[in-house]
């Protein structure tokens, strides 16, 4: 089957990437693994054409291309099509709510393919996300052409796919209230090492995730408070943070004598890192699925999360705790399993063992070729 990828990366394959990222790299090193022909398509990498674990990875353009000011027009999209066209894979999947999303749906369409388009957030489906989405820099301009924008991705994005990818069952019966085409794929989590399974945990809480000018803090006001209201845990913060805006909320957080901030580590070390702790925590209002979540998960951490519950997988306490929007039930429950070793054992386990049925590489690579194939 010959598979095209598309998605943001202005460092496909890089080991310091987001989430999004990470998920459509490694689901087209996966697909290659098992004899596919994969292209990925990188929007935003001014590189060249070459092959990376048995994946084709190809620019989408010259950024330096065309006319001055009106690039996109004269140069980038007319290319960014030909170079889609030109692939004529079997199926198109591309990966979140981009400017870039209605051509790769449109390519699909000429040339008789299979187009999936997968949501990377909860927010990509709704006008009110536009703002951030279609970011162009002036908060007052976004404002204005973000709904815009987001009308044109709806139309010629979501409502023109074959078929919309999911990543839990809450945006399943959002997409369903909407009229939309769509089908659940797991994200997909590599198995880690046992070593990291196995090693002690030597750290409380860790939190992970890139806040930039401009977007969405991801709660990392909320994670101050956490770390205030719980002066005796310890608490380790990954990621990257730029931008003047949150720079008053780093300098605090920072200040704190239980935080330590790692920054943005290489992938590896990163799992290496959130392998030392006995809780992932999320204070993110919205998410799709969080990778370090699953990652967390994978590994035996359970996860304790201010507001996302995907699929309902923490209620009971199945698979970690959701304050639903609660800061000090949200510290409770840090508190409580912090201080029940056998209570967290448990959970960790049943988590590990989810990932392990559900989001692991071959269940992940099945589940999307029943998809591709799908009528």
């Amino acid at each position: 089957m010959r598979v095209c990828i598309v998605t943001y990366a202005a460092n496909p394959f890089g080991q310091k990437t987001g989430g999004s990222e990470r998920q459509s790299s490694s689901l087209a090193r996966a697909l290659a693994a098992r004899g596919h022909d994969v292209t990925y398509i990188a929007v935003g990498w001014p590189g060249e054409d070459l092959v990376i674990d048995g994946v084709k990875v190809r620019p989408a353009w010259n950024p330096h291309g065309g006319i001055r000011y009106v690039r996109a027009v004269t140069h980038r999209y007319p290319r960014l099509l030909r170079v889609l066209r030109s692939e004529r894979a079997d199926v198109f999947y591309a990966r979140g709510a981009g400017y870039y999303t209605p051509f790769v749906m449109r390519a699909a369409r000429d040339v008789g393919a299979r187009s999936l388009l997968a949501l990377a957030s909860d927010r990509d489906l709704y006008p009110a996300a536009g703002k951030i989405l279609f970011n162009v820099g002036s908060p007052r301009l976004s404002a204005v052409i973000g709904p815009v924008a987001h009308a044109a991705f709806r139309r010629w994005g979501l409502r023109a796919a074959d078929c919309v990818v999911v990543q839990n069952q809450e945006q399943a019966e959002a997409c369903q209230a909407l009229g939309l085409r769509h089908a659940l794929l797991p994200s997909i989590v590599a198995t880690p090492p046992d070593e990291l399974v196995s090693r002690p945990r030597t750290r409380d809480v860790v939190w992970s995730g890139n806040v930039f000018e401009e977007r969405r803090s991801k709660g990392l006001e909320h994670l101050v408070t956490l770390a205030k209201l719980l002066p005796r845990a310890t608490f380790t913060c990954l990621g990257k943070f730029a931008g003047a805006s949150i720079r008053p909320v780093l300098d605090e957080l920072s200040a704190l004598p239980n935080v330590a901030l790692d920054g943005l580590l290489e992938h590896p070390d990163a799992l290496s890192r959130v392998a030392d702790h006995r809780l992932v925590v999320n204070t993110s209002p919205s998410e799709g699925f969080s990778n370090v979540m699953l990652e967390g998960w994978s590994l035996g951490i359970p996860a304790v999360t201010l507001a996302v519950n995907p699929s309902g997988l923490l209620n009971g306490d199945r698979l970690g705790i959701c304050a639903r929007g609660d800061l000090l039930a949200m510290a409770a429950g840090v508190s409580a399993l912090l201080a029940e070793k056998r209570a967290l054992t448990a959970m960790g386990a049943r988590a590990r063992s989810y990932v392990l049925a559900t989001h692991a590489v071959d269940q992940v690579c099945d589940a999307f070729e029943r998809l591709a194939s799908a009528e």
